[in-house]
């Protein structure tokens, strides 16, 4: 069985500096595909960046981080201003409790999808800003609207780090799992990147190419140029993006006989 690797940038839209970086690590790097923030304030100058590349893409649905939503207010999920709650600890209680407009948050999210794909830009798969599709009230939601927009392809994260976060990740990713597989729905054999998130450098990447799993496998990274003007993550995007340009990660790919794809090569 072969080792296929498919290097999933996130963010994409979000801002210049963001969206830059992954077109740098996709013409010059391993990264094979993104995630498109729709709603990101850079995302319509992103769009001719996207389709001149030719990169595979998908959708990163957002309703945390503070961005806006596209289709108007969705109570709940928003504060005073109109954008969506900065942190996923605010909105996960209330996903949980259901203190939010679902029909609305629906409604959020299928026009998200119908912006990138009215922008020309064909969807191979679906993830979302801080994982927050693993939640119950929301799994069968995203699964509807792929079925809506005929998506196969569904993020399902895994964590290989101890203690309650991965614990909790982990969980929610198995319950994820059944319901796809319930659904017809595909996902990789393997993910990779959750435990190294902003933080992918080449020691790490390193070894995770090197105890890389037959079949195929998701590695999320977040390359870019210094975004922390805008966002308080403290990710480092420009580490990230020389760990994924570096000669040396590409030999190492290319010694292990690891297959760099992307979701839409795999039938």
């Amino acid at each position: 069985m072969t080792k296929s690797l498919i290097v999933n940038a996130d963010d994409f839209g979000l801002c210049k500096e963001i969206t830059t970086g992954i077109i740098q690590a996709y013409r010059q790097g391993v990264v094979t595909a993104t995630s498109v923030v729709v709603n990101g304030a850079y995302f319509k100058e992103s769009v001719k960046l996207l389709k001149e590349s030719g990169m595979d893409a998908g959708i990163h649905l957002t309703f945390t981080g503070g961005e806006r939503p596209v289709s108007g207010s969705i109570p709940g999920l928003v504060d005073d201003n109109g954008f969506f709650l900065k942190s996923y600890r605010q909105v996960i209680p209330r996903i949980l409790l259901r203190r939010f407009d679902a029909v609305a948050l629906e409604k959020e999210l299928s026009e998200q999808m119908s912006m990138l794909k009215d922008n020309g830009i064909g969807i191979s798969h679906i993830d979302s800003h801080q994982h927050l599709h693993l939640l119950p009230g929301i799994r069968n939601l995203v699964m509807n609207l792929a079925r809506k927009f005929h998506i196969r392809w569904i993020r399902v994260p895994r964590a290989r780090m101890t203690g309650a976060k991965g614990l909790g990740i982990n969980i929610l990713a198995n319950k994820l799992k059944k319901g796809l597989k319930e659904n017809s729905f595909v996902f990789t054999d393997a993910f990779v990147g959750f435990d190294h998130g902003g933080h992918m450098d080449e020691a790490a990447l390193s070894r995770l190419l090197r105890t890389l799993a037959d079949g195929v496998t998701e590695l999320m990274v977040h390359p870019g140029y210094d975004a922390s003007a805008y966002y308080d993550w403290g990710y480092g995007w420009e580490g990230e993006l020389k760990t994924l340009t570096s000669d040396s990660i590409k030999r190492l790919i290319k010694s292990m006989g690891i297959t760099l794809t992307n979701f839409k090569e795999i039938k």
